[in-house]
């Protein structure tokens, strides 16, 4: 085995970030697919006269310049607020028509702002003729001779889905960079396990990367028991879990114990839990449960050389006691059930008695 230690780091490291790349990787995926949908795609429009086929084409949202666009003096509102404000201008005899939220149109006004714009065309017929006919109104002139001059499409900067669009640009670029810092950690941690954070519980013994390598060498050449995620080498003992590691240096124990009880493990039968516990005077103290008692008997064996005969006879000695107690309580339930369908068949012979 070789670099043990350092193996162990990688593999838990991995373990744990591959759950989070996937998830990340999947959003990703997935808001890239959303991005391409219509309602969040966005076309450059050279030319406004092809509003229609655009609109007919279902590319609705599109960034196009508007020159010359003058105030309709028509304004839009949702409920009681005002939102936007109506411009039109007239191009190849066809008037067009912009709705621009309240800060483009007043940027507008002072000839402040852009004349690009960022909208969604819409078809809004009700409206169109609306303004065209108080225009010929205004103008003293019959609605039929305007009829044909108003387009029917509108270029509508609030419904443009502006919040949405950046929203998902913005969660893909976030998405993106958590992802770039997460595989850069694993390259780096990979590299150099003093930066994995699995490794800092070696700080309360010295150097961290110092005590990585001692690590490696005690695992390669000092190994006295591994089983599962047990291991024992010469001066240390190693519980590794998915989410850290416990180091404990054997020679900092002063007292070491054995217990067991018995927990119920979801909805199954109860089972039987070995709890291992070192501690100190100091500050030491360290847990771990186990389900097989060979395991903690055998990390007890290595870490002390001989084995808690004690405790072993003591836990039998429960173990026989509990399972007479769980017999006689059985017995005493199939006793009980048999006294129950004993007085149940003479109940029905006594019914059975009464209607002859």
């Amino acid at each position: 085995m070789q670099h043990g230690f350092r193996r162990l780091l990688q593999k838990n490291l991995l373990m744990i970030t591959l759950p989070g790349v996937l998830i990340l990787a999947g959003l990703l995926l997935l808001l890239g697919q959303v991005s391409r949908l219509e309602h969040f795609q966005t076309v450059k429009m050279e030319d406004s006269s092809f509003a229609k086929e655009y609109y007919l084409s279902g590319q609705r949202n599109v960034e196009i310049m508007l020159e010359g666009l003058i105030p309709a003096g028509f304004s839009y509102y949702e409920g009681e607020k005002e939102q936007g404000e109506y411009f039109y201008r007239i191009k190849d005899n066809v008037m067009e028509l912009a709705l621009l939220k309240k800060k483009t149109a007043a940027a507008l006004r002072n000839k402040s702002g852009e004349e690009i714009y960022n909208v969604r065309i819409i078809k809004d017929d009700v409206t169109a003729g609306y303004i065209l006919r108080e225009y010929a109104e205004a103008m003293g002139i019959p609605y039929d001779e305007l009829s044909g001059m108003g387009s029917l499409y509108v270029f509508d900067e609030i419904a443009y889905p502006l919040v949405r669009i950046r929203a998902i640009r913005i969660s893909m670029i976030v998405l993106s960079v958590a992802l770039g810092l997460l595989f850069l950690y694993v390259v780096l941690a990979t590299a150099f396990p003093v930066l994995n954070r699995q490794a800092w519980c070696l700080k309360r013994y010295g150097k961290v990367g110092k005590y990585i390598r001692k690590l490696d060498r005690e695992m390669n050449k000092k190994l006295k028991m591994h089983q599962g995620n047990v291991i024992v080498t010469e001066n240390f003992l190693i519980v590794s879990y998915l989410t850290h590691i416990d180091v404990v240096r054997i020679d900092d124990i002063k007292y070491l114990s054995k217990h067991v009880e018995k927990r119920r493990r979801g909805m199954g039968r109860p089972v039987y839990v070995y709890r291992l516990t070192a501690s100190n005077a100091d500050d030491l103290y360290f847990e771990a449960d186990f389900f097989d008692e060979g395991i903690i008997n055998d990390v007890i064996y290595y870490m002390r050389g001989e084995p808690l005969l004690e405790y072993e006879e003591l836990s039998e000695q429960e173990r026989i006691l509990e399972e007479e107690q769980m017999e006689d309580a059985f017995a005493e339930e199939r006793s009980r059930e048999a006294m129950l369908d004993a007085e149940k068949e003479l109940y029905e012979q006594f019914d059975q008695d009464e209607l002859l």
